[in-house]
């Protein structure tokens, strides 16, 4: 290694060397990384930040959010190249904390911080050593450009750990503003989900009310996807994720349909395991669309149907036995790690087990469910119920990844067709073999994509920090078009806060927060999948897209997910675009019949979208 190793908390720090790696990640450590045209020179001295225009969270959940926020409507902001070398922010000293999951492409992050900095003098940046724990013991090391030289293009948070803890109590946020002020900080970037980037709009709110000058920026980050919304295109991780899972995926179906006797039931890791009692399935319906399994289970679909357990069963019965009724005695199922959450008599016996601490003996959690749970907790297999009654994640959510839930329903399918089977309707075979997949993914090797994303944020972060842009997210969109057509700049966190459905009330307010995204079920990437599978569920149409693939024509490919992706930082500057349009064709002297259309058209807009942001409850009394 490169340095001694220390222990600092719970984490050993120890630096490794360049040489201590393997041949192809010295091989990938030394590519350069692409940017967009703002960020050209790599330095913060060639960029401007432009306020753009006011943002706004949602109409209705505005009085909600003002209440915890002294500021909603901070401007957008974009960055732009400039060769007017203005006044340089100088002695800059900005930590970064790791407190979401471990994902691809996060030491990347670290090198687009560091060499955004290097132009402003005086300036540092600390790694904090051990996620939101470290925070408060204020465990850093000064990162660098040859620190660093040994772990860009590599996956995973060994150089400074991560946590799962959270900045959510007055006392957590207090003594991470201590900390911040004890380092002498001027910025403070936290990298994570949504949780984690809930908490940093809070930090940011209680550092200002408190007086702290310590910017503090939020960077999008997680292997599940679910830090998406209008603003963020793709989470740092989800591409590498993807093509990861996607490969050993390939690898198990095309096994199948060699050995054609398994039917492989793989469990894929989404957002259940990630933190969130919202779990989302990107990532296994970007695997599908790149594998073509005979059948994905969607947590988001189930949920919609509202299909119960046994109608769940039934649906991947009657694909097996109209395979056996061709020949084929095999396939490939894919579950989306949450998919019991989405089952309704599931999802009650959840909610229910979560209020229970644990760990708890049977014998004393059995009277503590209602009837109906009870019957239902009974009635499943031994090793279900153990794993229900595992200690539970830090926000008390159930341990989804601990829930074997593939082979919960290989189980029950194949009690089902030893049923069909004393009847004489099914004939064949049924050989389940049950995998988990998703550890093995989060510290891949990240993809070209990822590197270059993960090191735009980190640049992106500094120059908001740097620029005071407190409470603000570093985003990056036009994700689906080459790298130097990439825009780079903040929003506030502010604009996407949402209130809970139902939670609000006179005297009552809800704390805000920026919900998981979830599968859009009308969405292009889902579309795309619902017109393929009756075929893939009939015949065998696997591909494998191989390995992360690190050069050649295939390095730049994009998961159909983020290559979909709506631009809404585009669409919003041609709106703006067509505004001052008409502002310039209706100006003092014009025809008053352009002044008349203009006029009516514009009335007419404002009350559909009067109709559109209208609280639900507010046009039904309206109706009335």
């Amino acid at each position: 290694v490169s340095g001694k190793a220390q222990r600092m908390g719970d984490f050993i720090y120890a630096p490794q060397s360049l040489e201590s790696l393997s041949e192809l990640q010295q091989w990938r450590c030394a590519r350069s990384h692409q940017v967009p045209k703002a960020l050209g020179e790599k330095s913060i001295t060639a960029v401007e930040a432009h306020r753009v225009s006011a943002t706004m969270c949602a109409e209705h959940d505005m009085p909600y959010v003002r209440k915890f926020f002294t500021t909603v409507e901070a401007p957008l902001v974009e960055l732009k190249a400039t060769d007017c070398k203005g006044a340089v922010p100088a002695d800059q000293r900005i930590a970064v904390v790791f407190s979401g999951r471990s994902a691809p492409g996060c030491h990347d992050l670290l090198c687009g911080l560091v060499d955004a900095l290097r132009s402003s003098p005086g300036s540092k940046v600390l790694g904090v050593v051990g996620g939101t724990a470290g925070l408060f013991e204020k465990q850093t090391v000064e990162l660098t450009p040859e620190l660093l030289k040994a772990y860009a293009g590599t996956g995973g948070l060994e150089l400074l750990g991560r946590t799962v803890g959270r900045l959510y109590t007055e006392q957590e946020l207090e003594s991470a503003r201590k900390a911040c002020d004890e380092l002498g900080l001027t910025g403070l970037v936290l990298v994570g989900g949504t949780r984690t980037n809930t908490d940093t709009a809070y930090v940011a709110e209680h550092f200002k009310r408190k007086g702290s000058k310590v910017s503090v920026i939020g960077v999008p980050c997680g292997i599940e996807g679910k830090m998406v919304n209008e603003f963020v295109e793709a989470a740092l991780g989800f591409d590498s994720a993807c093509k990861a899972v996607a490969q050993l995926v390939g690898n198990t179906a095309i096994d199948g349909s060699s050995a054609r006797k398994y039917y492989y039931f793989m469990r894929l890791m989404d957002g259940a395991s990630t933190g969130g009692r919202a779990s989302s399935s990107h990532l296994a319906l970007e695997v599908a669309l790149q594998t073509k399994p005979n059948m994905l289970l969607l947590t988001e679909e189930v949920d919609d149907k509202r299909l119960s357990l046994r109608e769940l069963v039934k649906e991947v019965a009657d694909m097996v036995v109209s395979r056996t009724a061709d020949g084929r005695n095999f396939g490939t199922v894919l579950v989306a790690e949450g998919l019991l959450t989405a089952i309704p008599e599931f999802r009650t016996l959840i909610s229910e087990m979560e209020a229970i601490t644990m760990p708890c003996p049977l014998a004393e959690v059995l009277p503590q469910l209602t009837q109906w749970s009870r019957a239902l907790f009974q009635s499943l297999p031994d090793f279900i119920q153990q794993q229900l009654l595992l200690e539970r994640q830090s926000n008390a959510a159930l341990q989804m990844s601990q829930l074997e839930t593939e082979r919960l329903l290989a189980s029950l399918v194949e009690d089902e067709l030893a049923h069909r089977k004393k009847l004489g309707n099914f004939n064949g075979s049924f050989s389940p073999v049950c995998q988990f997949i998703g550890y093995q993914a989060r510290c891949s090797v990240p993809s070209d994509f990822d590197m270059d994303y993960a090191y735009t944020l980190g640049a992106t972060s500094a120059i908001l920090a740097a620029g005071g842009f407190s409470g603000y997210m570093a985003v990056v969109s036009d994700l689906s078009r080459p790298v130097e057509g990439w825009r780079a700049g903040g929003v506030p966190l502010t604009a996407m806060l949402r209130v809970p459905a139902g939670s609000a009330s006179g005297t009552f307010y809800p704390r805000p927060v920026i919900f998981p995204h979830r599968v859009d079920l009308e969405g292009g990437a889902f579309k795309v999948w619902r017109e393929e599978r009756k075929d893939c569920a009939k015949f065998e149409m696997y591909q494998n897209p191989g390995p992360i693939q690190l050069s050649g024509p295939s390095a730049s490919r994009l998961s159909n997910t983020i290559s979909d992706k709506f631009s809404y930082i585009r669409e919003l500057e041609s709106l703006r675009n067509h505004v001052s349009a008409i502002g310039q064709r209706c100006r003092p002297g014009c025809d008053a019949r352009t002044i008349r259309v203009a006029s009516q058209s514009l009335a007419t807009l404002a009350s559909i979208l009067d109709e559109l942001t209208m609280p639900v409850e507010e046009i039904e009394q309206r109706e009335k």
